[in-house]
């Protein structure tokens, strides 16, 4: 790895191109000058632009001026970070190429996600509604250090707004198309001088994108409930604690809009056409036999407390503790056809508690930082049910069924073709797979930084993670064997259907060192190299033998500059990075099996860019851009691009105020724009793609997003008094038609499903504040 001659090369390109390259974190505009945002990404509040890593912060207020109600808005404009959002169920974080949505209740995320200082473990709990947010923070690049769980290439921090001093209540609404509904109110409350609560609640309903054929239904509808409860309490100067308290709920009537690009939709009775193979048109979809029909419900309550004790000027105890509960179930159609082949019905679910203490130090001669440990404890589990209907089935087994695209055949059409045979076979036969985890992890960590000089310091930081997991699983098929295989037919069942168990214990270790150097109070430089680990995974296979998934390794080397110029009217960072990564896990078939696939060395190169600049007090401008040339380089799979990892990608955005009427009409477009991208490993290569019938051969490379922009805006009018607005916004203006996801299930039998995004959406919003 050739870290030393890049990482020279970076500093010295960066040094000589700080005047042109200009790189922000959207701040609020304050009269002629910026206000810089405050994080706490090294666990100590700090200006973004004194923070030496790569990250992108937005406040409260910049959320509401863009409309974004929804995290993949933040990820649209923030260079290096994607958010694959099939549904709330299964969505996919990558930050600089490293993807996670692993559902498996043993594995870990590879990007982090944390609620008010806890972590988020499992991907079917990690999206959920924004509102009342104080700020979100996105870190780029190993994070194991400073984050533990999940941070192998960055994390989301997801903050809440605490109570204030003040009493107030905030109430605000919206209708729009597609039936949207929106009302949330939150409360501040002072109860004592050193007590104050803040109670909010949001509701939030909108119809699907996707119509459904002969019925008023719609596909991947939204009908969601949140509910906070935070409150502060500050005895003394010395003690403060913070409790926040969530609940969030959703409960639809509606599923994945699963779209078959190889059959057209056809009406069951007639047999007649009605519909077509694009992604964005209506569809019929439908489970069948013990499936549940089409719903997604899942509710997820979380607490944390966060308490701070200030020994001195110098010395600060900090302790945070969180518990976490999650349930979550879906029903779907995996074909994506009217044609009963393929329904699936997932349930995952846990429970968490961690706690962490922490002692920071400031001061402390010529240093500055904390040590720590934590502990946390988890017990997750997931269960899939995948029902076929064996006719169907040994039509597809047999590649019989691919050729007669793209009519397909009804199900009446199937059983005559099969004649006698059809009576021998199941309409509907039932898989089901059941796996449980227990967790417990310990860590011990600390972080230093020493002040060489007023202008320099250098930092450095380690954590040893203890990693125990009992890992549980056990196959059944509930309806008896299939007549097709004699066993299962996706999955098989384990001996007598009864539970296979085995455990597995780790450690690993991980490090960050770096320098800063600050030119001037507005101009710092930083170089920083770290080391990621994703902990080992333990797999229990249906004969009762169990591998072990290798520990996954993200070296990087990133250096880059932070400013403020122009008497702080322009504020922006710029970044060079490159990363070296060992034992990359994908998925794939394996002897017909879904299984891990350990695609083995990658690499990326990366370039990103971002500013904020407030031209007048009437004009604010912010730009990012993200290069990241993210490959696999070993065995089959050399030289495929990450999945859900665009090679470019960049966003442009204004807010724009005119006074009126005593008041303010403001603008704020936003566009974002993305080049090609692939939804698996594979890069939909024929020759990757292994076959349920093995003769069987999908030659079209059509599983990938081609290059695609979207354009938002936000027109709002604010009174005089300042405590409310009206505004109209718009999302995907141009009507952009572009995927999600593509390939799925039916992918693996040479008919791959189509994920469509979201499409043109407008809505009407007030607020008002007293």
């Amino acid at each position: 790895m050739a870290q030393q001659p890049l990482y020279l090369y970076c500093s010295v390109a960066l040094l000589a191109s700080a005047p042109v390259l200009a790189a922000a974190e959207p701040v609020k505009p304050a009269g002629t000058a910026l206000e810089v945002i405050t994080v706490t990404a090294q666990k100590r509040e700090q200006r973004i632009t004194d923070v030496p890593m790569s990250m992108s912060a937005y406040d409260g207020e910049f959320l509401e001026q863009i409309g974004g109600t929804e995290l993949d808005r933040i990820a649209a404009i923030t260079p290096g970070f994607v958010i694959q959002l099939q549904d709330k169920f299964a969505p996919g974080f990558s930050i600089r190429g490293i993807t996670s949505n692993d559902f498996s209740p043993q594995s870990e995320l590879r990007v982090a996600v944390f609620q008010d200082g806890v972590a988020v473990t499992q991907a079917a709990s990690s999206y959920g509604e924004l509102f009342d947010i104080d700020r979100i923070e996105v870190e780029k690049g190993p994070q194991s250090t400073l984050h533990g769980r999940s941070a192998l290439n960055g994390g989301v921090s997801i903050f809440h707004k605490t109570p204030g001093d003040e009493p107030g209540f905030e109430v605000q609404g919206g209708v729009g198309d597609y039936d949207y509904r929106h009302l949330q109110g939150v409360a501040n409350v002072p109860v004592t001088d050193t007590l104050a609560v803040r109670i909010g609640a949001l509701m939030r309903e909108r119809d699907g994108y996707v119509e459904d054929i002969g019925s008023d239904k719609t596909y991947n509808d939204i009908d969601a409930r949140a509910y906070r409860f935070s409150a502060r309490w500050e005895p003394s100067d010395k003690f403060s604690f913070n409790l926040v308290a969530t609940l969030d709920e959703d409960d639809t009537n509606s599923t994945v809009p699963f779209k078959s690009g190889t059959f057209l939709p056809l009406d069951q009775e007639s047999g007649e056409i009605v519909g077509d193979l694009d992604f964005w048109s209506p569809l019929h979809l439908d489970t069948f036999g013990t499936i549940p029909s089409p719903y997604f419900q899942r509710e997820i309550r979380g607490a944390s407390g966060t308490a701070e004790y200030y020994i001195d000027d110098r010395l600060s105890l900090t302790s945070i503790t969180g518990y976490r509960w999650f349930d979550a179930c879906e029903s779907f159609d995996s074909d994506g056809t009217s044609t009963n082949m393929i329904a699936g019905h997932q349930c995952n679910g846990g429970e968490q508690l961690s706690e962490e203490i922490r002692l920071n130090f400031s001061g402390l001669g010529n240093f500055d930082g904390f040590v720590g440990a934590s502990v946390f404890d988890a017990s997750n589990y997931m269960s899939m049910d995948l029902g076929y209907d064996e006719r169907a089935m040994a039509l597809l087994l047999g590649g019989v069924l691919q050729p007669l695209a793209p009519r397909g055949l009804t199900n009446e059409e199937i059983n005559a073709l099969l004649g006698p045979t059809a009576d021998f076979l199941k309409p509907f036969h039932l898989d089901r797979n059941e796996t449980s985890a227990d967790v417990r992890t310990y860590d011990l960590f600390a972080d230093a930084t020493l002040h060489l000089s007023e202008q320099l310091e250098v930092f450095a930081g380690a954590r040893v993670t203890w990693d125990d997991k009992t890992v549980s699983m056990r196959g059944t098929t509930p309806l008896g064997p299939s007549n097709l295989t004699g066993g299962g037919i996706l999955f098989n069942p384990t001996a007598n259907g009864e539970a296979v168990s085995d455990d597995n214990s780790s450690t690993t270790t991980t490090g960050r060192a770096g320098v800063r150097y600050s030119f001037s109070d507005s101009l710092n430089w930083y170089a920083v190299y770290g080391i990621g680990k994703r902990p080992e995974v333990l797999n229990v296979n249906v004969d009762g033998s169990s591998e072990v998934i290798p520990t996954e390794e993200l070296a990087s080397v990133e250096t880059g500059l932070k400013f403020q110029l122009l008497d702080n009217r322009l504020v922006g960072d710029t970044s060079v990075y490159y990363y070296e990564y060992e034992n990359f896990q994908t998925q794939g078939l394996v002897d017909g099996r879904l299984s891990t696939v350990n695609a083995g060395e990658a690499d990326a190169t990366g370039f990103e860019a971002q500013f904020n600049y407030l031209a007048s007090e009437a004009v604010n401008l912010f730009a990012s851009y993200g290069y990241n040339k993210a490959r696999l380089r070993s065995g089959a799979y050399d030289g495929n691009q990450f999945r859900n990892s665009p090679d470019h990608k960049f966003s442009l955005g204004a807010n724009l105020a005119l006074p009126l009427f005593g008041g303010s009409l403001e603008l704020s477009p936003v566009y974002s724009w993305q080049s090609e991208m692939f939804f698996f490993d594979d890069n939909d290569k024929p020759e990757l793609q292994q076959r349920v019938p093995a003769a069987y051969s999908d030659t079209r490379v059509d599983e990938f997003q081609d290059s695609f922009g979207l354009l938002s805006a936000r027109l709002s009018y604010y009174g005089g008094s300042g405590n409310w607005s009206v505004a109209l916004v718009g999302g995907n203006l141009t009507d952009e038609k572009y995927l999600v996801d593509a390939g799925n299930t039916g992918d693996y039998f040479g008919i791959p499903t189509f994920i469509g995004g979201s499409r043109r959406n407008v809505r009407a919003e007030f607020s008002f504040d007293f």
